[in-house]
């Protein structure tokens, strides 16, 4: 069944169209174009992509990727993943925490397991790990909480004394 999908999105003085065709059911071909109001003839995006139709799933997170990047180089908000997409990465997200995982996550943790290693386990996100161990009264951002590598393990949350104790001059 062939089909074609257009969206055009007025953005400012830009206008950007989003297409999606399949002439046999076999390959996807994704076209991307933009242009301003006032000059359609001159493009500010074009693109091409065509795929077999059985790669689209995977592509969709290869896509969502390529859009965090975008964000990063034009310095925007990073897009939101939507729910699919979060639950293809990691398969637990939105579900329930049960008592085994909790009891086993904080086992984990003070074990010295990294937040990425726990994550993936549960099939969960950092996050939502992060998350659950402040709920649970395990704040990784505590010291008193952190592992024996000293919560170096997430440099968003090292001990600024640990960091200040190493930059400190020895006379200091």
């Amino acid at each position: 069944m062939a089909f074609r999908h257009t969206n055009e999105l007025p953005l400012g003085d830009k206008i950007f169209r989003v297409e999606l065709a399949s002439d046999d059911d076999l390959t996807l071909t994704l076209t991307l174009t933009g242009w301003r109001e006032t000059q359609p003839e001159a493009p500010v995006a074009s693109g091409v992509l065509t795929m077999p139709l059985a790669d689209v799933p995977t592509l969709r997170i290869a896509l969502n990727r390529g859009l965090r990047a975008l964000a990063l180089a034009a310095d925007v908000a990073e897009p939101i993943p939507d729910r699919d997409i979060l639950r293809e990465l990691f398969p637990g997200h939105g579900a329930p925490w049960v008592p085994q995982h909790e009891e086993d996550l904080t086992r984990r943790f003070h074990a010295g397991e990294t937040i990425a290693r726990i994550a993936a386990r549960f099939g969960r996100t950092p996050d939502s790990v992060r998350t659950k161990l402040r709920e649970l009264g395990h704040d990784p951002r505590r010291p008193e909480h952190c592992p024996p590598d000293g919560c170096l393990s997430w440099s968003r949350y090292v001990s600024p004394a640990l960091v200040g104790a190493a930059e400190r001059p020895a006379g200091g």
